[in-house]
């Protein structure tokens, strides 16, 4: 899901551009920003050019000597240009005609004035953070597999740049259609996912110098869990399910014994895997994942934004081991040829060591 997938209609989206015009620069296109400072600068000139020119059919005490509009116009680019090729006459004081030193003054403040605007707004578009995250990678395929009889949804992500971004965290949404009751469908509903890795009760930071794997366990409180798995019929128990606009909890917290709870009430059990195609095939879900993080030079904030639907999903696999350690420095050494790379792992693993089970 990307800017892209999203269309906007109704409203008075004009007047939103208008009312910030910085922000509507700075977002254009880089050739658009180009063409529009080119056009900019050529009628500037041709604005003044049209006046020299006519000074200097109506006023002969300033001496202009411009008899055509292809002069005046090449007049009016040395001007803003400061080139400084020389006056078309000898008098380079004009006769200290009033109107020529009025022209020459806005003509030269115009030129600070958009060079100004210019260097600003390409300065600005080319440090924006957009392009820093670029450099952000995303596996190709997210894998659902079973670990201690439990269900994880599981992706990698890493930095290639030898420069990393302070404070990455990281949070994911599933977005799908929803249908109420009634049978009256809502589409494109977003729902928060809580991580067991990273930590998002710790803010979900990562290291990015490394792969690191994104782990979301779908309990009975992840919007990834089938409805038709949970009790049907019984009293609602928030401490064992999750109703709208109840905040979500995570399955882990309960079983750590990180939460208060009635230890005569058991959880839901797993849904299996026919159950979770169905729910995302039935819902059109789509996992969008956002990492931010901050520029250590520019200080600007980062963001990546990466997405995974149901034909992106590897059933049963984990990533393969791209992280070595180098033969000769003995240091580090990520081989990102093999970061997409999936291996076929057991269906019901015991634990999961780095980026790859010990299974």
């Amino acid at each position: 899901m990307g800017m892209d997938s999203i269309s906007r209609t109704g409203g008075n989206w004009k007047q939103i551009y208008w009312n910030d015009v910085y922000h509507t620069v700075i977002n254009v296109k880089t050739r658009s920003l180009i063409l529009g400072v080119a056009v900019a600068y050529v009628l500037v000139t041709l604005f003044f050019a049209v006046m020299y020119l006519v000074v200097s059919y109506n006023d002969e005490k300033c001496n202009v000597g411009i008899k055509t509009l292809a002069e005046a116009y090449i007049f009016s680019i040395e001007t803003i240009m400061t080139i400084g090729y020389g006056a078309p006459t000898n008098d380079i004081f004009y006769g200290s005609c009033g109107s020529m030193a009025l022209l020459l003054t806005l003509e030269s403040f115009s030129g600070i004035f958009i060079n100004s605007l210019m260097v600003g707004m390409f300065f600005i578009h080319f440090s924006r953070a957009s392009t820093r995250a670029q450099s952000i990678v995303f596996t190709n395929n997210a894998v659902i597999r079973r670990i201690r009889d439990e269900y994880y949804f599981i992706f990698q992500v890493c930095e290639r740049r030898k420069h990393q971004l302070v404070e990455a965290h990281i949070r994911c949404y599933a977005v799908r259609d929803e249908i109420d009751a009634n049978g009256d469908e809502t589409v494109f509903q977003t729902h928060s996912m809580r991580l067991q890795q990273p930590d998002d009760d710790l803010g979900s930071y990562l290291l990015m110098a490394m792969p690191q794997l994104v782990v979301h366990r779908i309990d009975q409180w992840s919007p990834l869990y089938p409805p038709e798995c949970r009790p049907q019929g019984a009293h609602y128990n928030a401490t064992t399910n999750q109703a709208y606009p109840d905040p979500l909890q995570r399955a882990v917290d309960h079983d750590n014994g990180n939460r208060d709870y009635d230890p005569d009430v058991s959880l839901p059990q797993s849904p299996t895997r026919e159950a979770i195609e169905r729910h995302f095939a039935r819902t059109n879900m789509e996992i969008v994942v956002i990492l931010e993080g901050e520029d250590s030079t520019t200080s600007n904030t980062a963001q990546a934004r990466h997405s995974y639907r149901l034909s992106d999903i590897v059933w049963d696999h984990m990533f393969a081991r791209c992280v070595k350690r180098h033969p000769e420095t003995k240091g580090v050494w990520i081989d990102f040829d093999e970061f997409h790379d999936l291996v076929s792992v057991s269906t019901n693993a015991g634990v999961v060591v780095g980026t790859a089970s010990v299974f």
